[in-house]
């Protein structure tokens, strides 16, 4: 019994013994990171960020956990504690705010479990880490290097490494591009380093490292090889992206998947198993059709589906007599006419003919009787510059209406294409784009999706190249607009297609990188400094001049009434005519206006001056009466 009492006694003193070893160790880890978990706080709270996670491991304490989640809180921040988490941070979705999270590990000791964030997990130019290291006496730069490593081989670029080490925070963040990885956050001994320090928003400095790209090569928009010198939009782009990155650009071509690529988008493949950095050539904004396998950069110039069709039919010749002016015109002509006819009424109407005496000058002909009113014949001279330019105006357009014969209307609108009675061919690629924009509820867009006809590359390429007008078709806009100015697509120098106004799919031209890549952020500001500094107008003269080469028209940005159609004056070609005779008849209704003053002055001087001659000849017959 006496043993038995003894044995409980030992080991109920070696429990406490124990607690008080394991508690006054916990107070010198707790007196050893205080300091850090203060400071940090203080960064945090001064940069006013928005979101924060917290994510420890199991062999950390939850006090000093507890602590940082204590001090942030202070200053408004939200926060998310994350412990043992299985779902990785994926699940947060890139809305544009900048994401930061504290990782608290123990010691160097302390493995580093990075199963919370994955390779293709969030957005990595939009997530800020902070690995804090509570007992930091033991931290090498050797250790150092080999944990940015292995948050390398994550894709994550934006991570500083915190520890409390002779009565002050050090800081170090990294550049996979160097040899020597490891940079220190200068900042004052007493002070605390910037969120700016800690996180620089530069452009990395890639020090000649490859940046592998996937480029298409077509017609118009990706590259030429002439000398080794890259050209087009594509082309230029990504020598510009290399170049601001300081980097060897390493060109790849789409490699061919059963005759297609995947889903028939190019380059896709490459980036999703990610064989290349960035790809240039995907050519649509949709999101969803990624799948988490690439991400979208901004928006480069539109790119959209637009349909050519057949041209209109020529428009019967007897109208043309008609075409020279539009509407407008001819009503301003008839309403002159007619003012004209009634102005002369008005002020001479013992003159019979004004009506043919007003279509011979309007005509230029001599005319048989000039009018002695001043005002009239003021007119006149303002009617004959007035009706020399409105004749010689028709004679020019009736003479190209009857030499270059027009159009009817081109179809333009959805409504039209949807009315008209031609098969839309399209390319396969471009069925799943059509199927997400073209709604089926919708009356125009129905039709318009039942007219269509996915057929192979092959077969579109051939039915247009031999100008079959039995067929409408669906093209990229910066491919349609090149061919559609194509001599082959030409007969007698008029077109024999016509490039709708309105797109089917607006579509933008973006690249993309695979999903979770560093080099969004970087490529996104990149490419909105193109913009910026006006490459794409540069780009533009390179396609031009590209365009010159092959025999065709300069491309023009802006959309309106085809190039093709005869240039007809309308009424915005005639405000000068029309003003000319308002003028006149203003300077002829003041000469009226004087003429009148003065006729009616005279006749009231010559009755007063009547009547005084009247009333003088009475007074002398009454004297001699006398």
């Amino acid at each position: 019994m006496t043993a038995l009492c003894l044995k409980q006694l030992v080991i109920l003193l070696l429990l406490v013994l124990s607690g008080v070893a394991s508690e006054n160790h916990i107070r010198i880890k707790v007196k050893k990171s205080s300091h850090l978990m203060v400071k940090v706080s203080e960064i945090l709270c001064k940069a006013r960020i928005k979101v924060l996670f917290v994510y420890f491991e199991n062999v950390s304490s939850h006090q000093h956990t507890g602590q940082i989640l204590q001090e942030v809180t202070k200053c408004n921040i939200s926060y998310i504690s994350l412990r043992n988490e299985l779902t990785p941070l994926e699940a947060v979705k890139d809305d544009g705010i900048l994401m930061y999270m504290t990782m608290i590990i123990t010691n160097i000791s302390q493995p580093l479990e990075l199963s919370l964030i994955h390779k293709k997990s969030a957005a990595k130019h939009l997530s800020h880490v902070f690995l804090l290291v509570r007992d930091a006496n033991t931290v090498s730069d050797a250790w150092m290097r080999a944990s940015f490593r292995q948050f390398w081989k994550i894709w994550l670029l934006n991570i500083v490494i915190l520890y409390w080490r002779e009565k002050r925070l050090h800081a170090y963040r990294y550049n996979p591009f160097t040899d020597n990885y490891l940079i220190p956050v200068e900042h004052e001994p007493d002070g605390l380093p910037t969120l700016a320090q800690l996180f620089p928003k530069t452009i990395p400095n890639m020090q000649r490292k490859p940046l592998r790209m996937c480029i298409y090569k077509d017609d118009v928009r990706a590259i030429f090889f002439k000398q080794g010198i890259i050209l087009g939009t594509d082309g230029l782009l990504a020598s510009y992206l290399a170049e601001r990155l300081n980097a060897t650009m390493m060109i790849t071509r789409p490699h061919s998947y059963n005759n297609h690529n995947l889903s028939s988008d190019i380059c896709f493949l490459e980036v999703a198993k990610e064989y290349v950095d960035v790809a240039m050539n995907i050519r649509f904004l949709v999101p969803d059709t990624f799948k988490k396998l690439a991400e979208n950069t901004v928006s480069h110039m539109r790119d959209d589906l637009c349909v050519i069709v057949p041209k209109g039919k020529a428009a019967p010749t007897f109208w043309n007599i008609f075409r020279s002016f539009g509407p407008l015109v001819w009503g301003f002509i008839l309403a002159s006419v007619i003012l004209g006819n009634v102005f002369c009424y008005m002020l001479q109407s013992r003159v019979g003919g004004a009506p043919m005496q007003l279509f011979a000058g309007a005509l230029t002909m001599p005319l048989t009787n000039i009018p002695p009113n001043h005002a009239i014949r003021l007119f006149l001279i303002f009617w004959l510059y007035f009706g020399l330019l409105i004749c010689s105006a028709f004679k020019g357009n009736l003479t190209s209406m009857m030499v270059f014969q027009p159009y009817l209307p081109d179809i333009n609108s959805l409504s039209a294409l949807a009315k008209s009675h031609y098969p839309i061919l399209i390319r396969p690629r471009h069925v799943k784009h059509i199927h997400h924009f073209l709604s089926l509820g919708h009356q125009y867009e129905a039709r318009i999706r039942e007219l269509m006809m996915a057929v192979p590359d092959k077969e579109v390429y051939d039915m247009l190249q031999s100008n079959n007008r039995n067929y409408a078709y669906l093209e990229k806009y910066h491919i349609a607009r090149f061919q559609v100015n194509n001599r082959i697509h030409m007969h007698l120098g008029r077109p024999l297609f016509h490039l709708m106004n309105s797109c089917l799919v607006p579509f933008h031209a973006v690249y993309i990188v695979p999903y979770g890549s560093p080099y969004l952020g970087f490529l996104n500001s990149l490419i909105r400094s193109s913009h910026e500094f006006g490459f794409e107008r540069y780009w533009d003269r390179i396609m031009n001049s590209a365009f010159i080469t092959s025999g065709t028209k300069v491309v023009n940005r802006r959309r309106g009434r085809s190039s093709d159609d005869p240039i007809v004056l309308k009424l915005e070609h005639f405000h000068a005519v029309f003003s000319l005779w308002l003028v006149g008849i203003g300077i002829a209704c003041m000469v009226l206006l004087g003429e009148l003053i003065t006729h009616n002055w005279r006749r009231v001087v010559t009755k007063l001056l009547h009547k005084l001659s009247g009333g003088g000849m009475q007074h002398a017959k009454n004297g001699l009466g006398h």
